[in-house]
């Protein structure tokens, strides 16, 4: 069976970054050496997914120059131009795909395994499976009523919550409204997460491996030391 597109959002501006993404965009920032979209990319192919669509956008020259200089994977480029939403940018790519994708971002390096996310996907009548993983909250969570009466108190409960791996059906394009595309911000992601919720047309994929990402300067050094114990290098590097 045909694998189908990995679909990496790689166009934002990483501006809690600055200044190191003042030169280059948050994708091609290094972690252990390569840039974070390059590890990604790598990890992916490994495991047998090599036809990629990436949707750039800021300094997204720099992403092309950087990978026209590798031969093994197969990547299509969309532009949607600096300012547009994840939804835009999604929604952009749709003349490029036959089928269902595998959408990831340009900033999280994570050791799923894509198959059993795909079995897991195609035994529902899901338009998108998202994969989600669990956080132990640091505090007691506490229920309100509007009369200030406590109906539940949680002792540092574990909360579920969306990695930003998903599957999205190509069906599930004919539901991007004009209406959500000029949502301002990333509000129309949402909406049309919610839009599919409604439907009963979206589930869930539990992963608990690793999971790198990085928004700030302080994550980005405990990102660095995770990655140094853990290697994922493999035939299919240049």
């Amino acid at each position: 069976m045909k694998t189908p597109k990995i679909v990496i959002l790689c166009g934002g501006k990483g501006v809690r970054l600055k200044p190191i993404t003042n030169d280059i965009p948050k994708p091609l920032v290094e972690i252990d050496g390569k840039p974070i979209l390059h590890q990604a990319v790598n990890l992916y192919s490994n495991k047998g997914f090599n036809d990629f669509i990436f949707c750039i956008g800021y300094k997204g020259s720099l992403i092309k120059n950087y990978f026209n200089k590798f031969s093994n994977y197969n990547i299509q480029y969309s532009d949607s131009g600096e300012e547009a939403t994840m939804l835009k940018r999604i929604y952009d790519i749709k003349d490029l795909i036959e089928d269902k994708i595998i959408v990831a971002y340009g900033d999280t390096y994570a050791d799923i395994d894509f198959k059993k996310l795909l079995e897991s996907h195609n035994s529902s009548d899901a338009l998108m499976t998202i994969v989600a993983s669990s956080v132990q909250s640091p505090f007691g969570l506490i229920n309100i009523k509007k009369d200030n009466k406590i109906i539940e108190f949680k002792e540092k409960p574990k909360l579920n919550y969306y990695m930003g791996y998903s599957i999205i059906e190509k069906e599930a394009f004919n539901y991007i409204t004009k209406d959500l595309l000029n949502t301002k911000g990333e509000e129309g992601w949402t909406l049309f997460f919610q839009k599919i919720i409604s439907m009963g047309k979206m589930r869930a994929y539990y992963h608990e491996g690793l999971n790198i990402t990085f928004n700030t300067h302080s994550q980005k050094k405990i990102a660095d030391n995770i990655f140094k114990y853990y290697t994922y290098w493999g035939e299919n590097e240049e």
